[in-house]
C-alpha cells in the first residue's frame, strides 16, 4: 500500500524520526539512524528490536509494535531504520503545556497516579531476567540470549565482572577546564582527585559493593525518564518508548524513574543540606518524599504480582543507589561530584 512522508520531523542525537501515512489513514513511525552504520550500531538496533519483542511477550508493558527494520545500510533506503507503531498521545515531559508551563517536571497533581503506573511498569520490567549481563539478542530459534556491550565487552556472568570492566573503559567526559571553573581551590582539588581516582577505586572495591553477584539479572531501560513515557490527555500511560541501550544489568545499578532523581548527599556539596542532613532546596525535599512513596508502591506491586522483593530491596538500598547514580552520571553527562565517597 502506498504511503507518504508527513512534514512532521524530529531529530535526536543519532536518529531522524518521521511519520508515514498510508492511503487508508494508518500512520507508522520511521526511526532512521542518521550516522554511518557500524558493527556496534547494528548490534544496538538489533537489540532494541529484540528487547521490545521480549518485553511485549513477557509483560503487559505497552511497547510499540515493530513492523519492519534494517540494522544497516545494505537495503534500498541506504539507511538503518525501524518502522513501528505510533503510540497515541504525548510524552509526559511535553504534556500539560510542556516545558514552558512546568519546566520539564511532572505537574504535582499528576504525580501520584503517574508514579503508581510507573511502578507497575518497573516491577514488570524487572521480572524479566536473564542469566548474564549484556545486550539482549533473539537467536534463530526464538530464544533470547545475552551478547556483549559495544563499549565494554561481555557478556558478564557476575556483577563484579561488569563493574570491573566498566571501570577499565570509563572516561569522564568533561575537561579539566570545567573543573577549574569551581571557585573554591580546595573544593576544586578534592573533586578533581575524586574524578581521577574513581574508576580504580571502583574496580578494587567491586566485590564489597555487590550483594547479588550472580544472575539472573533484570532488564533495565537505561533512559527510564518521563520523556520516554507517552501519556494521553488524562496522563494515563500509553506506551514506553526509546528502548535503545536497554539491557540486563546488575541489581545494584537499577534505579527508579529518573524523574525522581536526586544527588546522593554523600556525593554532594555539604552546603546543600542543613544541620540535620535535610536538603535546603524545597524541590529536593519534595523529591525525597516522592521517592520514599515510590519505593512503597514498588513493594506493594511486588506483593500484588506475587513476585520476590528484589526490586524494592534494591531501590531502598542507599548504598546501591549511590553506586548506580555515580556510575551513570560519571560518564554521562559527567557531573562534578565527590566520587570517592561511593566506596
Amino acid at each position: 500500500m502506498p504511503c507518504r512522508v508527513l512534514p512532521e520531523l524530529k531529530n535526536g542525537l543519532h536518529h531522524l524520526v518521521r511519520l508515514l501515512e498510508f492511503d487508508d489513514g494508518t500512520t507508522w513511525i520511521a526511526h532512521v539512524r542518521m550516522h554511518a552504520d557500524t558493527q556496534d550500531s547494528a548490534l544496538m538496533l538489533q537489540s532494541e528490536v529484540d528487547i521490545m519483542t521480549l518485553i511485549r511477550q513477557r509483560t503487559g508493558i505497552p511497547v510499540p509494535t515493530v513492523y519492519a527494520y534494517e540494522v544497516d545500510t545494505r537495503n534500498p533506503t541506504s539507511a538503518a531504520f525501524i518502522l513501528m507503531q505510533v503510540v497515541s498521545g504525548n510524552t509526559a515531559m511535553d504534556s500539560d503545556g510542556g516545558y514552558q508551563v512546568h519546566q520539564g517536571q511532572i505537574p504535582l497533581h499528576r504525580r501520584p497516579a503517574f508514579c503508581l503506573a510507573a511502578a507497575k511498569i518497573q516491577v514488570q520490567m524487572a521480572s524479566v531476567r536473564l542469566p548474564l549481563i549484556g545486550m539482549v539478542i533473539q537467536d534463530s530459534t526464538g530464544d533470547y540470549t545475552v551478547g556483549p556491550f559495544p563499549d565494554i565487552g561481555g557478556p558478564f556472568r557476575r556483577a563484579t565482572d561488569f563493574i570491573e570492566a566498566w571501570a577499565r573503559h570509563s572516561r569522564f567526559p568533561l575537561s579539566v577546564d570545567a573543573v577549574n571553573r569551581i571557585p573554591s581551590a580546595a573544593l576544586r582539588s578534592r573533586i578533581l582527585t575524586s574524578i581521577q581516582a574513581f574508576p580504580n577505586q571502583l574496580a578494587s572495591s567491586a566485590a564489597d559493593l555487590t550483594t547479588h553477584n550472580d544472575g539472573p539479572f533484570p532488564i533495565t531501560h537505561t533512559d527510564f525518564f518521563h520523556s520516554n513515557i507517552v501519556v494521553d490527555s488524562e496522563y494515563t500511560i500509553q506506551g514506553v518508548i526509546d528502548w535503545e541501550g536497554a539491557c540486563t544489568m546488575p541489581w545494584e545499578l537499577v534505579e527508579p524513574p529518573f524523574s525522581l532523581e536526586t544527588v546522593p548527599p554523600e556525593l554532594d556539596a555539604p552546603y546543600n543540606y542543613d544541620e540535620n542532613g535535610v536538603p535546603v532546596d524545597q524541590d529536593t525535599r519534595q523529591r525525597w518524599d516522592e521517592r520514599r512513596q515510590y519505593e512503597k508502591l514498588i513493594a506493594e506491586m511486588e506483593l500484588e504480582m506475587q513476585g520476590d522483593n528484589m526490586l524494592s530491596s534494591t531501590l531502598s538500598n542507599r548504598r546501591h543507589q549511590k553506586l548506580a547514580y555515580a556510575m551513570r552520571v560519571y560518564t554521562n553527562p559527567g557531573k562534578l561530584l565527590f566520587y570517592d565517597r561511593v566506596v
